[in-house]
């Protein structure tokens, strides 16, 4: 496993990621720079060389995202098969997807990124420095090129037409008042155990990444008779570097956060001060992305039962939402209220639930100020 030394505080979370997809890694190699041609420098690949051969490596997987030539330089030099972060990051996709809309979204994220691989392979073969595309010469290869590109453009077609269905069902929703609430959050924050904290239900959770690849909604009936239409989405997990493909092919799952009226951002609580911001730093850039800014968020801090459970994690659960909430502010969030909670133990989920309430009269007080 290939990581840069900027990463190596991140070293857990991607091990875990390798191992989600199936992958055990014999060891670490850390890279302080790059290199464009073969992303490894001469010295690191005869290094990784004598290793494959002496440790019987069947795979190299590197956590950053490579560029078809990368690609093909570094399976011509070390024989073995060469995953990059993104290609990772599908594996686990595959593994979770429950639907035909997450299927679709995989594999138009998988071909959209071979495609440049296959083309570079097939520039190369020509030149007559690799073989053509799985042994099957350079006319198989041109082959695979355009069925790729005939495959990628139907997915294309059928995503837009869910994604077209997904928007009139929300618009309708909207039509008839009811308040759209997204849950947002790093992956593994505790969304779907919060989602089923709040709607009774029996979603599958557990520590496994990326357990939400497609958009769960539930109609909650937790405020009074003036609110009584809200509707949560549960959503993607995010992580640090989200590829362009994935966010690209998860757009209908992105669309639900883009089109929602309110954000409950679900943060670790039990993480590291310094983790805790780089994960905010993520989410808030993942929304810009998608065009989601200055909309009302309400944060719920969850996993507050591991706080204190251990010498090592003595920390004053008040201390860190006051420093969560100048991280926010200091990034110009519209943050409402911040909850601790723990949505495993179900401690201060009414708590979050009067937040919400509170919110969505807030929202609909806005809404009908400005119908007059």
């Amino acid at each position: 496993m290939i990581i840069k030394k900027d990463d190596i505080q991140y070293l857990d979370e991607i091990t875990a990621i390798v191992r989600e997809a199936g992958f055990e890694p014999k060891s670490v190699v850390k890279i302080s720079k790059t290199d464009t041609s073969c992303y490894l420098s001469y010295g690191k690949i005869l290094k990784l060389k004598y290793e494959i051969e002496n440790n019987n490596v069947k795979r190299v997987c590197i956590y950053d995202r490579l560029k078809p030539r990368q690609v093909t330089c570094l399976m011509k030099e070390l024989n073995v098969d060469v995953i990059d972060q993104v290609m990772l990051l599908l594996r686990i996709f595959q593994m979770h997807a429950g639907s035909k809309e997450a299927l679709l979204q995989i594999e138009m994220a998988r071909l959209s990124h071979e495609l440049p691989l296959v083309r570079e392979w097939i520039r190369r073969s020509k030149m007559g420095e690799l073989p053509g595309f799985l042994g099957g010469g350079r006319y198989a290869i041109d082959i695979q090129y355009e069925h790729i590109r005939r495959r990628l453009a139907r997915i294309r077609k059928e995503l837009i037409e869910i994604r077209s269905k997904k928007r009139n069902e929300r618009e309708r929703r909207r039509r008839s008042g009811w308040i759209h609430i997204a849950l947002i959050g790093y992956t593994n924050a505790g969304k779907t155990s919060l989602f089923n904290a709040l709607t009774n239900l029996n979603k599958p959770t557990g520590d496994e990444m990326f357990t939400t690849l497609t958009p769960k909604t539930y109609a909650l009936n937790i405020c009074s008779d003036e609110i009584r239409k809200i509707v949560l989405v549960d959503t993607i997990g995010f992580i640090k570097k989200l590829p362009i493909e994935i966010i690209e092919a998860f757009k209908v799952v992105l669309e639900e956060i883009k089109a929602a009226d309110i954000l409950l951002f679900v943060i670790d609580a039990s993480k590291d001060p310094h983790l805790i911001y780089n994960e905010i730093d993520t989410a808030l850039s993942i929304l810009q992305n998608i065009g989601f800014e200055g909309k009302p968020i309400i944060v719920a801090l969850n996993k507050i039962d591991l706080l204190n459970s251990n010498s090592e994690n003595k920390r004053d659960i008040s201390d860190i939402a006051n420093s969560v909430s100048e991280y926010l502010l200091s990034k110009n969030v519209n943050v409402l209220k911040i909850v601790p909670i723990s949505a495993l133990k179900n401690l201060n989920i009414d708590a979050l639930k009067e937040s919400i309430c509170q919110a969505a009269y807030q929202l609909k007080a806005l809404k009908n100020t400005y119908m007059y």
